[in-house]
């Protein structure tokens, strides 16, 4: 547990964000799939989300020699072997998906496993994926096990109404296949611009599929390194430095937009307008917490198009509001969604604020609690995103 006292910082606060996991765990899959050594250059501590990709590739027979700021991946010479032990995701849906196709590629047994917060996703959509390529697979959550080789056929239909990872999975994973593949996406899609980030970066290393609406065709292709990539920062923690800003009137929070990818920039746009009434997330449901707290304390207005949301660490609409309500902030839970009344400046809780093992959650808590004081529990769960983060902000004192 933390307890964090109200705080009255003044002046320039430097607000310094993490190397983006998105962009970092699809580098190092691509990477350990090259025939060359790739170096991933970054700004910051990476999350413990990274380390776990990281864990489990280098089960599987890559090598990478962590450096400050800089780590060099060296591929298996003959391809990624078969780990020996049960493969621990930690806290990460992105790295439990990709590693779950992995595993299925494989001709012997594979356990993917993860923490108490992975163990309540689900995994569905991809089971039952793997299951109709002729995998076996104990379960349609973690832990399970997995066992390959998948047999590709013709035609395949995945639903990506609740997570663009399972596709992730697959387009990282294409370059073994042998026969052509169409992958037909079922329901309305969330999180493109993360879709979107897969496939832009794959292309970078040699992928050449391209999405057609609602389908994709994977096929075999040759992962070549470009030798070095830069992993820009973590653009959807950007909120959470809005966030400090707006509820200390005598501090100017100073942060670098790096979003050369496009995931957020018209969301982050769309936060910083006076009066904003309604704001649509269904592909950025990750700044929910945040963007929730920066209503309450402003006009108020409605957060729409998240119900996917509620299959992330933790339910995320049902939990933004319990932590707000902590807070004395008043809200209302919907189906897809979150009305906030605004004018609500925090208040100390009487209560201790629970994270549910929600790094996000943890993280807003932390804020909120800079101005009005707190005691938050699991706050080590911001070390998936964000390990400098408690440092950082015990600097404002």
């Amino acid at each position: 547990m933390e307890r964090i006292e109200p705080m009255t910082p003044k002046g320039v606060f430097e607000y310094r964000l993490p190397p983006s996991k998105s962009h970092m765990i699809r580098e190092l899959m691509l990477a350990s799939k090259s025939i060359t050594n790739t170096e991933i250059i970054f700004d910051g501590t990476p999350g413990d989300d990274i380390i776990s990709m990281s864990n489990c590739l280098e089960l599987m027979g890559v090598k990478i020699k962590k450096e400050l700021g800089k780590w060099t991946i060296e591929p298996p010479k003959n391809g990624l072997i078969a780990p020996k032990q049960n493969i621990n995701c930690g806290n990460s849906g992105t790295v439990a998906k990709i590693m779950s196709v992995i595993a299925a590629t494989f001709e012997s047994e594979v356990t993917i496993d993860g923490d108490i917060s992975l163990r309540k996703r689900s995994n569905t959509e991809l089971a039952e994926c793997l299951r109709e390529m002729g995998c076996e697979v104990s379960g349609d959550s973690f832990p399970c096990t997995i066992k390959g080789p998948m047999k590709l056929q013709n035609n395949l239909e995945i639903d990506v109404s609740k997570s663009s990872q399972p596709i992730t999975a697959l387009i990282l994973s294409s370059s073994d296949f042998k026969e052509k593949i169409c992958v037909k996406l079922l329901g309305k899609r969330v999180s493109k611009g993360y879709l979107k980030l897969t496939i832009d970066l794959a292309r970078k290393w040699g992928f050449r599929a391209e999405l057609k609406e609602d389908s994709i065709e994977l096929f075999s292709w040759n992962v070549k390194s470009p030798g070095k990539v830069k992993i820009p920062s973590e653009i959807s923690l950007y909120p959470m430095a809005i966030l400090l800003d707006k509820l200390h009137e005598n501090l100017q929070v100073k942060i670098q937009k790096d979003d050369s990818d496009n995931l957020l920039s018209s969301i982050l746009e769309n936060l910083e307008i006076p009066g904003l009434k309604m704001l649509d997330l269904i592909n950025a449901s990750d700044i929910i917490t945040p963007s929730a707290a920066l209503m309450a304390i402003s006009n108020g207005g409605e957060i729409i198009g998240v119900e996917h949301s509620k299959g992330k660490e933790s339910d995320r609409i049902i939990k933004t509001c319990e932590l707000l309500n902590g807070f004395s902030m008043k809200c209302e839970s919907k189906k897809d969604g979150i009305i906030l009344l605004g004018k609500d400046l925090p208040k100390r809780p009487e209560k201790i604020i629970k994270t549910h093992m929600d790094h996000r959650l943890a993280m807003t808590a932390v804020i909120l609690a800079t101005y009005c004081g707190a005691e938050i529990d699991d706050v080590e769960i911001i070390n998936v995103t964000h390990p400098d983060f408690m440092n950082m902000i015990k600097e404002l004192r």
